[in-house]
């Protein structure tokens, strides 16, 4: 068996991390592009032990980037959630936190010009088909990673950046509203279930966390088992109503990762993981979020994005219990906080929303050529 190598880079964005192709080094058929990713990462083992993939669901991600061609953007990517025990990569949505870094991989692999202190970069991402701009601190020609700015989620600090989603509503369903109503109701295990389903940045279902008898701001290892069944029944049910599946048990084989769904409630105070406390103060909305069949550890910032929305329209189930504010909606989550900036507008008597951002940090961690196996 020869070893055949690929240039990459390995990059932190938010609280994810991934492994950054430049679409130029791999094959143009999409077949053979998988296959070679899928071998790097070490997918088909729960620990990933004979590739680079992190066995977690926020560290077996792909970007892939090219310099665009397109008016007024200057790269497109392309994010893949990349199987860990499965062989396979969806590539149905576009990962927030990710994006963060593929402004600062773009400047530092020579994909766009460059320009002091701050380079605006102009991405657009093929998943959703959605214009992202990034706002990057630079230094010599290069990302300047360094700063004093904290992410809730990251233990250590760096240079803040800006990330704009512009538009972002309809990624997946190309409506904001995809039944066309602020509240569905469902029946689940012979009850009926209170929910919001909104497409933002990535399709979400909404639903109060009292409704399935928990607090809202349980550590992810607190939800039981039982509860996370039912959490997965109506991620299941909820994707079946939009269209995103034929049937329910397509939903957690076929669509695993979205739509999201977000417990949420009225904020109170409580204790991160970390043992730090959040006051109720400080937060407009408590949200846990459940992904893959799992509890996230964090907050995703399409989710958060797809969240902060919700709670701006009338009477959605996160509008129902958010506190009241302006452009500003911050999310309390396990780790923390997380601000979202909110522009939007009453338009045609819908509610219309121009942008959103997200501040963020990103790191380049390593860059060099990863080996597969080739038969």
């Amino acid at each position: 068996m020869a070893l055949i190598g690929v240039p990459c880079v390995i990059m932190r964005g938010g609280t994810s991390k991934g492994i950054f192709f430049k679409r130029e080094n791999l094959p143009e058929d999409n077949r053979e592009r998988d296959k070679i990713i899928l071998k790097i990462f070490g997918s088909g083992d729960p620990i990933q032990i004979d590739g680079l993939g992190g066995a977690y669901t926020v560290t077996s991600k792909t970007m892939i980037v090219w310099k665009s061609k397109k008016r007024g953007i200057d790269v497109e990517y392309l994010f893949g959630q990349v199987g860990i025990e499965k062989y396979e990569i969806d590539y149905s949505g576009n990962c927030g936190n990710l994006t963060s870094a593929v402004a600062p991989f773009a400047i530092d692999e020579g994909l766009v010009e460059v320009q002091e202190p701050c380079t605006r970069v102009r991405m657009y991402n093929v998943n959703t088909d959605k214009r992202v701009d990034a706002i990057v601190p630079v230094e010599n020609g290069a990302t300047k990673y360094e700063g004093n700015y904290y992410i809730d989620g990251v233990p250590n600090p760096g240079a803040r950046i800006d990330v704009i989603w512009h538009d972002p509503s309809g990624s997946m369903t190309g409506k904001l509203l995809p039944t066309g109503n602020p509240k569905d109701f469902i029946n689940i295990n012979d009850k009926i279930v209170e929910i919001s389903i909104v497409d933002a940045a990535n399709p979400a279902v909404f639903v109060k966390a009292e409704e399935l008898g928990l607090r809202g701001d349980e550590h992810p290892s607190e939800i039981p088992a039982q509860k996370m069944q039912i959490i997965e029944k109506i991620r299941s049910t909820a994707a079946k109503f939009i269209g995103l599946v034929e049937t329910e048990d397509d939903a957690t084989i076929k669509s695993p990762h979205f739509p999201f769904i977000a417990l949420v409630s009225s904020p109170k105070t409580y204790k991160t993981t970390k043992e730090r406390i959040i006051d109720k103060s400080d937060y407009t909305i408590l949200a846990r979020l459940f992904s893959l069949q799992k509890m996230h550890h964090a907050y995703p910032v399409t989710g958060a994005i797809c969240t902060a929305i919700a709670s701006k329209i009338p009477g959605t189930v996160v509008n129902d219990v958010a506190v009241e504010s302006e452009e500003k909606v911050i999310i309390g989550h396990p780790k923390g906080i997380l601000e979202v900036g909110v522009k939007a507008k009453e338009k045609e008597k819908h509610v219309y929303i121009e942008s959103v951002t997200i501040s963020r940090t990103a790191r380049r961690l390593m860059a060099g050529i990863a080996y597969y196996l080739e038969p």
